[in-house]
């Protein structure tokens, strides 16, 4: 899903028989009530986790983000994501781009990050572009705030990039959070104005034939090479969590955190390695990330 870039009213979103008998079938009820135990522990710990947290959960806009915040998601190893695998055919993999020129900054690919601070779906899409971006270069100044209050999921937690930083050997990541999350006179006031170029390319590409929705976000531009437009899960596996306890069950398999951004993070990840010539080489082996680079067109 995509959401439609509105800025006088709510916004609307588009669119991730056995034979045993005996000690066999110990085995299996054995095997069976060991899932369901992983199932439960993990969802104790993501409650656990969600209450000592419940300070986190404040809507405020542009809120520097606490370092150990930061530190959860900037620093997933390799080895979660390593284990963050999904069935084949469940990612939507990214659109390509044909004959158009390749969008660099200083020789550097450029991936350009569209979006808004009131929007569900950029703040569900935050969470693995962040822990893909991390792999590649440096954040400095991440701010906090959630989505609108008076949208779809509303007060979805999550990273604003408006006030922020980012370098990098590899890439020139260029995130804008076009408006706010609180409307003014039924308006959500402006935040970040694009560049003609970012402008150029959000008018070209977000649109039919490369995404579904015109002018839809989040929307992701990789090097004017591949096009993501709208979120890689839904905000809804976000809802009721604090921001604290989404990071911290990031690595907790069998969490729906675990079990959603990480996936979308190594889809991110793979896109970002296809573009800058797969470096650097121990985040572009990550066997999932291979994987999904070898499907792409």
């Amino acid at each position: 899903m995509a959401q439609q870039v509105k800025r006088n009213s709510s916004s609307r979103g588009k669119g991730p028989a056995s034979k045993g008998k005996g000690s066999q079938t110990g085995l299996i009820v054995a095997a069976i009530s060991l899932v369901v135990v992983v199932a439960v522990v993990a969802t104790l710990v993501l409650v656990k986790l969600n209450s000592s947290s419940s300070g986190s959960n404040s809507s405020g806009t542009n809120q520097l983000a606490s370092p150990s915040l930061v530190a959860a998601v900037t620093g997933v190893p390799n080895s979660a994501l390593a284990s963050a695998t999904v069935p084949a055919g469940s990612i939507t993999m990214p659109y390509k781009i044909t004959g158009g020129p390749t969008f660099e900054s200083a020789g550097k690919p450029v991936v350009l990050y569209m979006g808004a601070d009131y929007c569900p779906y950029c703040a569900a899409e935050r969470w693995p572009l962040i822990i893909a971006l991390s792999k590649f270069g440096t954040f400095k100044n991440l701010h906090v705030t959630s989505s609108s209050s008076s949208d779809v999921y509303p007060n979805t937690q999550t990273f604003s990039f408006y006030g922020s930083s980012y370098s990098s050997p590899y890439i020139d990541f260029q995130g804008v959070e076009m408006t706010a999350n609180k409307q003014v006179n039924g308006n959500y006031p402006t935040l970040m104005t694009p560049t003609p170029l970012q402008q150029k390319y959000f008018n070209q590409y977000d649109k039919p034939p490369y995404t579904s929705l015109a002018a839809g976000i989040p929307f992701i531009d990789f090097a004017n090479k591949y096009i993501v437009s709208g979120p890689s899960y839904s905000p809804g596996l976000l809802a009721g969590l604090s921001r604290n306890s989404i990071a911290g069950s990031l690595t907790i398999p069998g969490t729906v955190t675990n079990g959603a951004i990480l996936p979308s993070a190594n889809l991110i990840i793979a896109t970002i390695c296809k573009t800058d010539g797969n470096k650097p080489g121990s985040v572009c082996s990550i066997p999932p990330v291979k994987s999904i680079e070898a499907s792409l067109k």
